[in-house]
């Protein structure tokens, strides 16, 4: 009986709402790819990051796109992005990892050098919670400006813009920015 009274209760408090449970490697990867358009999830790369923001695969890829599922951070966002931005991505992740609690913060010393592909895609899903996440995409254009793509520069959510214009970091967006975002590029 007491046995039983044991297992009643851990089954319980494992289902009880709050209560943190594991994720597992097969839920983690499920998760990363959510932000993924559906042909490329198979094949994405999955990783996780360690509490440095270093990265350990979770499972190999046989394409270009990189995956991450929802860190801890508040609010949920997963992301999927092309291998040449995952540079960007380490050292960003370091940099919160060494205390910098904003985007603005981390690249306030300059940026990451890093070759990132133009045409490059990055997609996300991300909100207050998993239920509320919106998708969101943008396409790595490194330098452009509103003169050499015919973009506007101004957010709008009814068609593309370019971010960050003339910068590393500039990139076509397709809805607003996600919150947290600076309107400028914070660093290079």
């Amino acid at each position: 009986m007491r046995l039983l009274f044991f297992v009643s209760l851990w089954l319980l408090l494992g289902f009880l709402p709050g209560t943190p449970t594991a994720q597992t490697v097969t839920d983690q990867i499920a998760e990363a790819v959510l932000a993924a358009p559906e042909p490329l999830r198979d094949g994405a790369r999955v990783i996780v990051r360690d509490d440095k923001g270093y990265p350990t695969i979770l499972r190999a890829g046989t394409n270009s796109l990189v995956c991450e599922p929802d860190g801890p951070q508040p609010g949920f966002g997963v992301e999927c992005y092309h291998r040449s931005f995952q540079a960007v991505m380490d050292w960003t992740y370091r940099r919160l990892a060494e205390g910098a609690q904003t985007y603005r913060e981390a690249y306030a010393v300059g940026g990451p050098d890093a070759d990132i592909n133009a045409g490059a895609m990055q997609y996300a899903l991300i909100g207050p919670t998993k239920e509320d996440a919106v998708q969101t995409m943008s396409i790595k254009l490194p330098y452009a400006t509103a003169d050499s793509t015919g973009l506007p520069i101004e957010e709008r959510d009814n068609g593309p813009w370019l971010m960050w214009a003339g910068t590393a970091a500039a990139h076509i967006m397709f809805s607003t920015k996600p919150p947290g975002v600076p309107d400028e590029y914070p660093g290079r």
